[in-house]
């Protein structure tokens, strides 16, 4: 229900039973929305509801109908509240774990110094005195915050040297931005010759990545300030 209607796929399942037949099985992606998007966190309102009332849609569809979670950001307390928001009976799930290692991937830690909003902590990404033929390396910082991300990205600019600020080599993106300005820069940092070498997101970038995954370079990928 949104401002008191039915979406127009719950009215087709409520209102056509040979549309509902039709659906053979449920695939939901990036299923740990149900509980970081889905419900109130930290006082505030879900951020998208809809993650939170999949368990209804269950309930509109027959019972054997199979239902699959997708989700690469599953650590116990997230997986829990997956289960009980689709209504999973643990005794006939089937629960498959695979290892995120990659033989081109090197996982490191950069311990916070201060508090999460001291961006000095990101003064490595620049180096102090870079050469006149340096080039900043791809890399992809995430953020859980979108004042956050675009503080980050002031900040690092601010970093390069003069000639270089403002050049679009440091960018963010987040979801409250134009789809064309987001298509624009996440294709421009597939690019390995692309523009923007820095680019400080949202986890709304973790789902884009998958699209590109075909031509995304990047040297390095940070979990910054808050992310799991």
């Amino acid at each position: 229900m949104i401002d008191g209607h039915l979406p127009r796929l719950a009215r087709l399942i409520n209102q056509n039973q040979v549309f509902t037949k039709l659906i053979k099985r449920v695939h939901v992606d990036e299923a740990h929305f149900i509980a970081t998007a889905g419900l109130p966190r930290y006082g505030l309102p879900a951020f998208r509801p809809a993650w939170g009332r999949l368990g209804e849609l269950r309930v509109k569809l027959r019972k054997h109908i199979p239902v699959q979670a997708l989700s690469g950001t599953q650590p116990p307390h997230i997986k829990k509240v997956i289960i009980e928001g689709l209504l999973f009976n643990e005794e006939k799930l089937c629960s498959i774990k695979l290892s995120s290692n990659r033989r081109n991937t090197v996982y490191a830690t950069h311990p916070i110094v201060g508090d999460l909003s001291d961006f000095r902590n990101l003064d490595f990404l620049v180096p102090a005195s870079p050469s006149i033929d340096f080039r900043l390396p791809k890399t992809l910082v995430f953020h859980d915050d979108i004042d956050e991300a675009t503080a980050a990205t002031r900040y690092v600019n601010k970093l390069l040297p003069e000639h270089l600020r403002r050049k679009g080599l440091v960018k963010h993106y987040h979801s409250k931005m134009s789809k064309r300005y987001l298509t624009k820069v996440y294709e421009d940092f597939s690019k390995p010759d692309g523009t923007c070498r820095i680019l400080h997101a949202t986890e709304g970038a973790s789902t884009v990545r998958y699209i590109y995954a075909d031509k995304f370079y990047c040297t390095y990928a940070i979990l910054g300030t808050g992310c799991t």
